[in-house]
């Protein structure tokens, strides 16, 4: 790509997209202008890239550079992942990592790697952008680059592990239709498998095989929009040990997978907390989330967490499950923002965004959606 429409650049600074190896050279580059990673990883943040980048389960990358004097000054990246929109899944992309160096600002370089970036959307056919912007990068979305609000209220979901607390809040609809003797089973043993009773039992396992693909199938039919969450995507996205250390808990019943829940251990400003990531319960067995959060609020005790998190949309209806073993809720900030989600249809007559603004849009999304876990 040429730099004549941007006489202000020096004359060998190079756009294009990600050669093999260029991460050697991206990575502290990311590191130097924005403390990059945004999450906690004791993994080695070179492989750490390559995991988020280059090995997704779709088969390529949307990773462009700007190079001067063979070094990154600036980086443009989206994730594609595969999206259930309405009766249609379709390729989407998360805009993520995009910065400048502060001394090549000023002259449209961050403009010439997201224009990169684009071709290579356009060449693999991602029909739709989106993402979780911060309060700047928001109002340059909505107002420059055509992005629509899609008004999802999102939700922090608080439960703090004090047992007295529980036992004053906890409303017992879901535990007595399961059995309250079930949850006393859960907090005696965290074994990789416990019986609980009625042909059910919780544990860790790897995500493996079609059982995933299966759940999948049946819990998307309850929502409008919701990331494709086949076993190819789980497994990499929480299964790699590069992304992270993710827990993943299964339920069955008489040995069908009737529901995950994925968590991460983390600490941010001197406070330890257990945040539930990513949930998917068959819409036949949705009791089993009860269960399902039960058994994470007693892991979090075992590991002496303070705190369990879960962000979900206002109205998700996982959000009463949450409720009812007593979490509390709020609207989610980021920084002193709320959450916000937005949606860009990059093709087509409309008819994707149409789905995504309609009134009673039913969105599964959760923190293991975006780029932050």
């Amino acid at each position: 790509m040429g730099r004549s429409d941007h006489p202000d650049l020096p004359p060998d600074v190079e756009v294009r997209a990600y050669l093999k190896g260029d991460e050697e050279a991206i990575v502290p580059f990311l590191e130097n202008i924005m403390g990059w990673p945004a999450t906690s990883t004791t993994v080695d943040h070179f492989e750490h890239w390559r995991w988020k980048f280059l090995a997704n389960p779709l088969g390529f990358h949307l990773v462009c550079v700007a190079l001067f004097d063979a070094r990154v000054v600036s980086h443009s990246a989206s994730m594609p992942v595969r999206v259930k929109v309405g009766d249609r899944t379709v390729i989407a992309s998360q805009g993520v990592d995009l910065c400048t160096d502060p001394s090549f600002r000023g002259g449209g370089l961050i403009g010439r790697t997201m224009a990169c970036r684009n071709q290579m959307k356009d060449e693999h056919n991602v029909e739709l952008d989106f993402g979780f912007p911060n309060e700047a990068s928001y109002h340059i979305s909505i107002t420059k680059q055509g992005f629509t609000d899609l008004k999802i209220v999102m939700l922090q979901h608080r439960y703090i592990i004090d047992e007295d607390q529980f036992f004053r809040k906890v409303r017992f609809g879901s535990i007595k239709r399961l059995g309250y003797s079930s949850y006393q089973l859960l907090r005696r043993s965290l074994g990789p498998r416990v019986d609980v009773g009625g042909g059910i039992t919780i544990g860790r396992e790897e995500v493996t095989g079609k059982e995933f693909d299966e759940l999948f199938a049946r819990a998307s039919e309850n929502f409008d929009v919701i990331v494709v969450r086949d076993s190819d995507y789980l497994n990499w996205r929480y299964c790699d040990h590069r992304a992270g250390d993710f827990i993943v808990r299964t339920a069955r019943q008489d040995g069908r997978l009737v529901g995950y829940m994925v968590m991460r251990d983390e600490t941010k400003d001197s406070s330890r907390f257990l945040n539930i990531v990513d949930c998917l319960v068959d819409p036949r067995s949705l009791d089993v989330l009860t269960l399902l959060l039960l058994d994470c609020i007693s892991l979090a005790k075992e590991m002496n967490i303070e705190t369990v998190l879960c962000c979900l949309p206002e109205g998700h209806p996982y959000g009463r499950f949450l409720t009812e073993v007593g979490f509390l809720s709020q609207v989610r900030y980021t920084g002193n923002s709320q959450m916000k989600v937005i949606a860009l249809e990059r093709a087509g007559a409309g008819s994707l965004l149409a789905a995504l603004t309609k009134k009673g849009l039913r969105a599964h999304i959760m923190l293991g959606d975006t780029d932050w876990v």
